[in-house]
């Protein structure tokens, strides 16, 4: 069964998803209300390493919800948001991440070529980039994984409960998470969209969140690291031009092609050869 129709199991109930819906936000503010209640208690810094710890980690923590929507409003397994396989194939997670450094690296390599400079006015001095760095590759991916399970994963499939076409759900769950950020500058807007259609095709096309999380734990840390350190801009103040939209929707567009490719070939592959994993 496709990914987008999971939810068309056994126990399938046209209003399922609904109930999943109450799930997915009753536990996600269950567990965003135990995090603040922590984080108000235990911190007390303004500076930047604990704004990352408040903004990465409350994401973060809302990763149960879209497995207890899944198990509780829709009785199926919990597994069948991660995969067709029922489960994280974590091999195939290990590739796809491989594949985003990869292209995030030979993006990184052609800006320098074209005369892009680094802007070192928000350099914090080394020991402490290096806890951001290190704070970045702890918290980071489960930040995205968090966005991944609910955007990519719950959500498109929840759209597929009642639509056999994956499409309309995926145009509607990037807006959603489009509006979730608070970008205000048309460029970025846009290209964020085409960040998160380029997200549910590789889920649709591969049948899993991996491809997904790989990118958009690589694209969140390059960003991050690329940084140098310098606190994290409100998003209401970031700007860019219809040609920056374009060179930082680049590397994903290159992903997406790359990881089709190498999915597509495992796939022809003879039964002997196991499957991503």
């Amino acid at each position: 069964m496709s990914y987008h129709l999971q939810t068309r199991g056994p126990a399938y109930r046209w209003w399922r998803p609904l109930l999943g819906a109450a799930v997915l936000v009753a536990v996600a503010f269950a567990c965003l209300a135990v995090f603040t209640a922590l984080a108000d208690a235990l911190v007390t810094s303004t500076d930047q390493r604990w704004e990352m710890v408040l903004s990465f980690g409350a994401l973060a923590v809302t990763l149960p919800a879209a497995f207890a929507a899944a198990r509780f409003g829709e009785r199926r397994p919990a597994g069948t948001v991660s995969s067709v396989d029922g489960r994280l194939r974590w091999r195939w997670l290990a590739e796809c991440a491989g594949w985003a450094v990869a292209a995030f690296a030979a993006a990184t390599v052609v800006d320098l070529l074209l005369g892009a400079g680094w802007d070192g006015s928000g350099w914090p001095g080394l020991p402490t980039y290096l806890s951001i760095v290190a704070l970045t590759l702890l918290l980071v991916p489960f930040q995205a994984a968090a966005e991944e399970y609910v955007f990519r994963g719950w959500l498109l499939q929840a759209f597929g409960a009642w639509l056999r076409t994956p499409w309309p759900g995926a145009v509607l769950s990037s807006a959603a998470f489009v509006a979730t950020h608070g970008y205000t500058s048309l460029p970025i807007i846009a290209e964020l969209f085409a960040f998160a259609l380029i997200l549910c095709w590789l889920t649709v096309r591969t049948g899993g969140l991996e491809a997904a999380i790989g990118l958009h734990a690589v694209n969140n840390i390059a960003t991050m690291v690329l940084a140098g350190g310098a606190p994290i801009p409100d998003q209401g103040t970031v700007t860019a031009t219809w040609g920056d939209a374009v060179l930082i929707a680049a590397p994903s567009v290159f992903y997406a092609w790359l990881v089709d490719l190498r999915y597509r070939k495992r796939a022809a592959e003879p039964e002997s050869v196991p499957a991503p994993d």
